[in-house]
């Protein structure tokens, strides 16, 4: 039964929203993904929640016999909006129409819970290897944003920024650089300015904040800044940019006490329930392993990067296994949804520990295997 102080609070689909945008950042997404609510009223009261997988029309219709107005899943319900979310319409149509119709909301968390911490930890987890490092190398895109004012407004124009977006590298936050200058302007003959007299050339103290956001969310922190500022004409440069990733980063790479290909295999089978498919010869001694999740090829070349004797992922394509052979790197396959699975948990969680949710309101699916072979 939920306690009297989880039952007064009143949770809607925007809050559940946030929370799981703090934990898993939409900026830590691939720019072609879709991420967060898809589908619902922000408004409405959270009633309970099923986390699984796929946004389905067979999971839609689990969420209303469970009593959950939320379907929270890793994989989006679609990338490109269905032109006809009819009943039976492919491409995420078929389960649009089915959580339209039946008011349940579609939450998803994808590559941004792929690259979160704790995403990317829960494969390796799964298969019982030890803590790694991350093994994603590529940069992220962002917006640098410079703000130039008066050095004792920094502090309202950064919290504003921050409020907007602004700040988040990794798992840090609020984060800013700021230096000392001398501006310089003439006031015009009508104009009210903050420092200066109209029609004079001025000559004054500011300093200049520095701090990166997510593109999309570039106009909606310049505004926030310009707001902030005491000044008439607020000077806010918008710079197209990338960082290095931080922590956040898809895809880990750990040491193991020596084994073949073959046993390695074998114990990914067994701990995923799946039968692998794999890429290298049965005696190969296994010292150093790369994981990850769902479609592993684009990190094929960091797995070469660091030395790994193997990369466990979901699928890879034919001749990227070829080509990832051929330089020395073997590839074990336990299927897309076979290595995702560990990541639903990871979700549950996010929601089990939202201030006002019913840890009792929240169903999570176990593994399933919609594959199978002979």
């Amino acid at each position: 039964m939920a306690s009297d102080s989880v039952a007064s609070m009143r949770v809607t689909v925007a809050d559940l929203r946030d929370v799981l945008e703090e934990a898993f950042p939409a900026q830590w997404a691939e720019p072609w993904d879709r991420v967060g609510l898809l589908a619902g009223d922000p408004a409405a009261e959270v009633r309970g929640v099923l986390v699984t997988l796929d946004p389905t029309v067979e999971s839609v219709s689990r969420a209303v016999d469970v009593g959950a107005n939320v379907l929270l899943t890793h994989h989006p319900a679609f990338l490109e909006a269905p032109e006809r979310p009819l009943p039976g319409s492919p491409k995420g149509g078929g389960a649009l129409f089915a959580a339209l119709h039946s008011q349940v909301s579609l939450l998803c968390a994808h590559t941004n819970l792929d690259r979160a911490p704790r995403g990317a930890d829960s494969l390796p987890e799964a298969l019982g290897l030890p803590d790694g490092e991350p093994l994603e190398s590529s940069l992220q895109p962002v917006s640098h944003i410079t703000v130039y004012g008066p050095a004792e407004s920094e502090a309202d124009i950064a919290s504003a920024m921050s409020a907007a977006g602004a700040g988040r590298i990794g798992e840090y936050r609020e984060s800013a650089f700021s230096s000392a200058g001398v501006g310089s302007y003439r006031v015009p003959q009508d104009g009210e300015p903050y420092q200066g007299m109209p029609g004079e050339h001025s000559h004054t103290s500011e300093s200049r904040l520095e701090m990166v956001c997510d593109p999309a969310a570039a106009a909606a922190v310049v505004a926030r800044a310009a707001a902030a500022h005491p000044y008439e004409e607020p000077l806010v440069v918008v710079t197209p940019g990338h960082i290095a990733r931080g922590a956040a980063r898809m895809g880990r790479v750990t040491g193991i006490d020596p084994v073949t290909l073959a046993h390695l295999a074998g114990s990914v089978g067994t701990r995923l329930g799946c039968v692998p498919r794999v890429w290298g010869t049965p005696e190969r001694t296994i010292s150093r392993v790369a994981t990850a999740t769902g479609s592993g090829g684009s990190l094929i070349a960091d797995a070469l990067r660091v030395k790994a004797d193997v990369l466990v992922t979901g699928e890879v394509r034919y001749h990227d296994a070829l080509d990832a052979m051929t330089a020395g790197l073997a590839i074990i396959e336990a299927g897309h949804d076979m290595t995702e699975w560990p990541l639903v948990p990871v979700l549950a969680d996010a929601v089990r520990t939202t201030a006002g949710i019913d840890p009792a309101r929240v169903v999570v699916d176990e593994p399933a295997r919609r594959w199978w072979t002979p």
